[in-house]
């Protein structure tokens, strides 16, 4: 995490009023505080792991659809305004951009086929990392990691 990273505090806290928690959920889905660490910049507290210092930096939505639906196709306008947005191997169908992308997951809800979304945007008018090729590489990782959990969590199953 180059230049001058904030700290992962353990649960006892940390010494310098400089640091914050990253948290181990994001919107009630448990992925370890390793995924999100580097989309998050400096501050002094998260508020819901999206909110740094009471700005909005990691906008995570996500919600199930009908299995005709392409949901690269429905967010390709919001992937376009992310940047670049370059095919990458996460769930299903993914889009990675320079600032946010959208993973896709088949499973079965309800007992029918459907298709689960999950939409990442950073929100901040200086994302990080810093490097787009890191920042991109870090979403990748957050979506791997967290698509999955988060189909387990809403009752999704492959």
């Amino acid at each position: 995490m180059g230049g001058s990273p904030h700290t992962l505090c353990v649960p006892a806290g940390c010494s310098s009023s400089d640091d914050y928690t990253v948290p181990d959920a994001l919107c009630g889905v448990t992925v370890g505080s390793e995924p999100l660490a580097p989309l998050l910049p400096d501050g002094e507290k998260s508020v819901c792991s999206v909110s740094v210092d009471k700005k909005q930096a990691v906008y995570v939505t996500d919600g199930v659809t009908d299995a005709e639906t392409d949901p690269v196709a429905v967010q390709r306008d919001a992937l376009a305004r992310m940047g670049n947005p370059q095919k990458a191997a996460v769930g299903d169908d993914a889009r990675i951009a320079d600032q946010g992308g959208v993973a896709v997951g088949v499973c079965t809800y309800q007992g029918r086929r459907q298709k689960f979304v999950t939409l990442v945007d950073l929100t901040s008018n200086h994302p990080v990392p810093k490097r787009t090729a890191d920042r991109r590489k870090a979403l990748e990782s957050f979506l791997r990691a967290y698509l999955p959990k988060a189909m387990e969590a809403k009752g999704c199953r492959k």
